[in-house]
């Protein structure tokens, strides 16, 4: 069928616009990029990791921070003093389970919460911790602290029981560099000191270490005993004459004189006999306490003795081995 020129014109130019627009946007199309695809587990922005901030806090907000510790150390809850616990760096901890000294790695107190039960003194002072005099005094009491960067180390620790290996102490070494200062404090009843490591920066306040022990004399601490000369052996001798009978009330056992028997752990239902006992030298444990051994002796029996300790308190004490109860003997009323 032949087309009339009339119209082939005006249909050639209309199909040539056509193609031409059509060529136009599919070439747009093809240098135009995707926009990516973001997956549910791909982190839409990478923050690059916060430096520790080491501005240095005021005096005065040392101080408040510190007495908002010992409100809640007060408390003997692990869940308060756990508050004072960065979980990421976590805490150095030291104690002594009888004679056996522990260190311990935590972001939490509640395992040891029952060592640090006891309340401390809240009046907070800056300054080097005061003196023990002996016999439950100090030159002074109070909450006192100093700064101590650079200072604290996992390695002045006894660790000679837990025995950390320096690949255990190495993710805890970072609490050494963050540590800036360091605070003591005695227990109210004067009978332990309690020392603390801190990191205390402007917005970074945490505890990074936490010991504590008895004071030397702790076993000998009665203020309301008297003094009784043991300078000398004629002076045991002159206050032993005069005392006869020593008991232990919460052990249930005793050291008679007059019937020259001792009852003990060791000897179950069978009192140890002695027959004569020997005075060692003079101990000084504190500025006011002093000691001697006696050891006792049953000549009779082929035996190395048994040896007690007698301070200038007028009281025995046993020596501590193993899992043995602590015996104190003193005058029966």
């Amino acid at each position: 069928m032949q087309v009339s020129t009339k119209y082939s014109i005006p249909i050639c130019c209309g199909l040539i616009l056509i193609l031409g627009i059509n060529y136009f946007f599919s070439s747009k199309e093809k240098t135009v990029s995707a926009k990516p695809v973001i997956k549910k587990t791909e982190l839409i922005e990478k923050k690059e990791a916060v430096a520790f901030d080491t501005k240095d806090c005021s005096d005065e907000e040392v101080k408040l921070f510190l007495s908002e510790f010992i409100q809640q150390f007060s408390t003997n809850k692990a869940a308060n003093i756990n508050k004072f616990i960065d979980k990421t760096n976590g805490l150095a901890i030291f104690v002594r389970d009888g004679y056996y000294p522990i260190l311990s790695f935590s972001d939490g107190i509640d395992d040891w919460i029952e060592c640090f039960d006891f309340r401390i003194y809240d009046n907070v002072e800056f300054g080097k911790f005061p003196k023990y005099l002996g016999d439950g005094e100090f030159e002074k009491t109070g909450f006192y602290y100093v700064k101590y960067q650079n200072k604290f180390s996992l390695d002045d620790f006894d660790d000679t029981y837990s025995n950390r290996s320096d690949e255990e102490k190495k993710p805890f070494r970072q609490l050494e560099k963050l540590c800036n200062y360091r605070a003591d404090v005695m227990s109210l009843d004067k009978s332990r000191v309690l020392t603390l490591y801190f990191s205390i920066y402007k917005n970074n306040k945490y505890l990074v270490g936490i010991t504590q022990d008895s004071v030397d004399d702790v076993l000998y601490i009665d203020q309301e005993n008297e003094f009784v000369p043991i300078d000398t052996e004629e002076q045991v001798e002159t206050f032993l004459s005069n005392n006869r009978r020593f008991c232990d009330v919460a052990n249930k056992a005793y050291v008679d004189f007059d019937k020259k028997e001792i009852t003990y752990w060791d000897f179950g239902d069978h009192p140890y006999p002695f027959s004569n006992y020997k005075i060692g030298p003079v101990n000084v444990i504190s500025a006011k306490i002093k000691i001697r051994d006696i050891k006792f002796f049953n000549l009779g029996e082929e035996d190395e003795g048994f040896t007690l300790k007698l301070s200038n308190k007028g009281v025995f004490s046993s020596y501590r081995m193993g899992a043995r109860p602590q015996y104190i003997y003193a005058k029966c009323n």
